[in-house]
């Protein structure tokens, strides 16, 4: 062990063993000097006399007392300050989200002169200058409305920023220490390797993904990852994440999507969605079948109640149609009455079944507010493979639902030879040429 090591071993009081020192000095001080004075010819050669070499050594150890007073008030005074206003500093970075009301500098220092103890505070001065600094960008980042965070290597949360209370409910000692997959959902784990450590996409060391974290208060917000690996950094060892609240942004986007493809009156897909699904089975190509409903009598119900019986109408209209339609089937709305089914992999004489069970569960009453509402259907069926075109199939379709409507038969399937306006009937007949 060195003498260091033996020092810091046994650390002792400075300022009684300086006490003890100018006491020591201050006997040797008044010890000798009668001897001085008796070798420079003050006192006489045969010696002081017993009594005053007394006073000198009481002389002596009152200098030394004196001097060890003036030591404890100048130079302890200023140390005590010191050691308070440390202590002070300590208790106000040692939590890195305290807020403090004032600035750390407040507790600056008087320096005063140029010794060693105006040195010391100026260096005080300067330490207080600089944890300022880092206390104004703590308070920056815990004011931002993002959470900042560090994982470790196993995937547990060292350090978080305040404002995950107010965007996940949690407060920060709940999640310190914490594994943050006990935040997440199971469809996250893969964000973690099989030993729990933080991973990043493909090896990269940044990345930016969207994750489901639990909220303290139960359900689900959205959160915006964005994750630096920063465990080679000396200065922070670990992954850093921001994480920003995207939950009200993502419903917007989900609702707007969702009212661009979708009948805001009865929540069916629109005409858009039914299009879009049509050209896609068509281009597998499927053998697909659009059967095309409109309701008999629905004008009445208008005229005689008011349009919100009929809106009330309109909307029990899929519910009604969903029970007897498969997965893969569609059903739109396509305005007004108007509704249409895409049905793939059915051959004709199913479609036409299909439509006869709708058009029988349409024309069972409906209540609205009390009352019960009677309505038929009118339903034209097509049928196409690709690559036919699915706005082909739908004006088909009009054409044999407007038959079934002359003929009061419900539901009638498209017929190419009663199609007036089918080109290649008109070809056929010799009115459409080419050229």
């Amino acid at each position: 062990m060195s003498l260091t090591d033996r020092e810091d071993a046994r650390p002792r009081a400075v300022l009684p063993r300086l006490g003890a020192a100018m006491a020591a000095l201050g006997l040797g001080v008044g010890a000798l000097l009668p001897l001085v004075a008796r070798a420079v010819g003050v006192l006489p050669a045969d010696g002081p006399a017993p009594g005053l070499w007394v006073l000198c050594v009481l002389a002596g150890l009152l200098l030394g007392t004196v001097n060890w007073l003036l030591t404890v008030l100048v130079v302890g005074s200023r140390l005590r300050v010191l050691a308070v206003r440390l202590e002070r500093v300590a208790r106000t970075v040692g939590d890195p989200a305290q807020r403090t009301p004032a600035p750390v500098t407040d507790l600056a220092l008087p320096v005063g002169t140029t010794d060693a103890l105006g040195g010391a505070a100026a260096a005080f001065n300067s330490l207080l200058t600089a944890l300022e600094r880092e206390r104004r960008f703590r308070s920056v980042v815990h004011a931002t409305n993002d959470v900042i965070a560090l994982l470790t290597d196993e995937g547990r949360v060292s350090f978080v920023s305040d404002s995950v209370t107010d965007v996940l409910g949690w407060s920060r000692e709940d999640l310190l220490d914490r594994h943050v997959g006990e935040l997440l959902f199971p469809e996250d784990d893969h964000l973690f390797t099989e030993t729990g450590a933080p991973i990043t996409h493909d090896g990269e060391p940044s990345q930016v993904f969207l994750v489901r974290v639990r909220h303290a208060a139960g359900g689900a917000r959205d959160l915006e990852i964005s994750s630096s690996d920063r465990r080679d950094d000396p200065d922070i060892a670990a992954l850093l994440v921001s994480a920003r609240d995207v939950t009200e942004r993502l419903e917007l986007q989900r609702r707007l999507a969702h009212q661009a493809t979708h009948d805001e009156l009865t929540g069916l897909p629109n005409r858009a969605a039914l299009l879009a699904r049509g050209a896609q089975l068509l281009a597998g190509p499927v053998q697909l079948a659009v059967l095309l409903m409109d309701l008999d009598r629905f004008k009445e119900v208008n005229d005689t109640l008011g349009h919100s019986y009929g809106d009330r109408l309109l909307a029990q209209i899929g519910p009604r149609l969903a029970p007897l339609l498969r997965e893969v089937d569609l059903v739109a709305r396509l305005g007004g009455d108007e509704f249409a089914v895409l049905m793939p992999e059915v051959t004709p004489g199913e479609a036409a079944a299909a439509a006869a069970r709708l058009r029988t569960a349409v024309s069972a009453p409906f209540p609205v507010d009390g009352l019960t509402l009677d309505v038929d259907v009118s339903i034209g069926v097509a049928v196409g493979r690709g690559p036919e075109e699915i706005g082909a199939l739908l004006r088909q379709a009009d054409v044999a639902m407007y038959a079934a409507k002359e003929r009061q038969s419900g539901v009638e399937l498209y017929d190419p030879l009663a199609d007036e306006h089918d080109h290649g009937r008109l070809r056929r007949l010799g009115h459409l040429r080419h050229g």
